[in-house]
């Protein structure tokens, strides 16, 4: 058994970096484990016991790294599909009270509604254009 230095510089949200005598690396923690450019750590429910794995290759931390990136994607995307759900839900019952339209509002969601759909189809790339 040999001895090992090991310092982790702590940046917030479970990122840090680690040093250590082999150079500087970034890791992130989670309460499933650690993850870094050079392997993953997955505890076993034994204080002090840690699953380690390599890193399987010079490109791991990158690979790590898009997969937290599309993690992150996905998980915006739902919370912004919820957003919008909510917001129809709470101007429809803005604009529909008692059997009374508010016309004032309907306008308001109405515009809300086209700007939204104008800003889809300006996203959309044009028709007939191929890129070389």
């Amino acid at each position: 058994m040999s001895f090992r230095f090991y310092k982790r510089a702590n940046l917030g949200g479970g990122l840090g970096l680690n040093v250590s005598k082999s150079g500087i690396s970034p890791s992130f923690r989670t309460k499933y484990g650690s993850f870094g450019s050079r392997g993953f750590s997955i505890p076993t429910g034994i204080r002090g016991l840690y699953y380690r794995g390599g890193s399987g290759g010079k490109n791991a931390g990158l690979v790590i790294l898009i997969l937290m990136l599309l993690a992150g994607v996905f998980v915006l995307a739902y919370w912004l599909i919820v957003g919008i759900a909510r917001g129809v839900v709470f101007l429809y019952f803005r604009i529909v009270k008692e059997d009374h339209i508010a016309y004032g509002n309907l306008i308001v969601f109405l515009s809300v509604v086209l700007g939204i759909l104008m800003m889809v189809y300006l996203s959309l790339p044009p028709k007939g254009i191929v890129g070389k």
